[in-house]
């Protein structure tokens, strides 16, 4: 059933290569920190990551997104690859299906791959990621209060622990930059081997 699903992110991949009236997309950021449902993945070190999406009107997309990161391993950077399809209904519910394959060069061990439904209405959000193969399943609800920029999420990552993000879009730019704060909280499962988190981040983005 998983290569099934798989086959088909990849052909919603092979289509969105074909749209002609595709739109395309960049993004690059510089984060004191970067965190990842609630953990650091730099050691508490300063991030600069970037990708790019291409986008049709009938809703498929597919990009990529990397970043430094440092887990005391072979593992100097992340490079995703994800591909789906995002619309909206007319009574007001957006969704988003697709496939997202974490990769680290170096370090292949620490690859793995998900795939994930997320919906949505008005200012609340819910994603569910099932993890391939042998990797845990991920639960978040997220919450934007209003249009003030501010915006508090919640997740349980399978076996590996709780966590906790309360951020917030500065109504201001820096030399073109937008600028966000978050609070990240993360409370690690018994089992985990892990050590709980708490960190503050600081991102100015364009």
């Amino acid at each position: 059933m998983k290569n099934l699903i798989k086959f088909g992110v990849v052909a919603i991949f092979s289509g969105a290569m074909s749209l002609q009236s595709a739109e395309f997309e960049s993004n690059v950021a510089l984060s004191s920190d970067y965190i990842w449902r609630g953990m650091t993945q730099t050691a508490e070190e300063p991030a600069i990551s970037g990708g790019f999406d291409i986008a049709g009107e009938s809703g498929l997309y597919f990009g990529t997104w990397a970043s430094n990161v440092e887990f005391g391993d072979g593992a100097a950077l992340e490079l995703d690859w994800y591909a789906g399809y995002a619309n909206e209904l007319e009574n007001g519910v957006s969704y988003d299906f697709g496939y997202l394959a974490y990769t680290y060069p170096g370090e292949d061990s620490l690859d793995f791959e998900e795939i994930y439904l997320g919906l949505g209405y008005s200012y609340f959000g819910y994603t569910f990621s099932s993890g391939q193969d042998d990797a845990p399943d991920n639960s978040e609800i997220s919450v934007a209060i209003g249009e003030t920029g501010l915006g508090v999420a919640y997740g349980d990552y399978e076996d590996i622990g709780e966590y906790t993000i309360i951020s917030y879009d500065l109504p201001i730019s820096v030399a073109g930059l937008s600028v966000s704060l978050s609070w990240n909280d993360f409370s690690a499962e018994d089992a985990s081997g892990l050590m709980d988190e708490d960190t503050f981040v600081v991102t100015f983005s364009m």
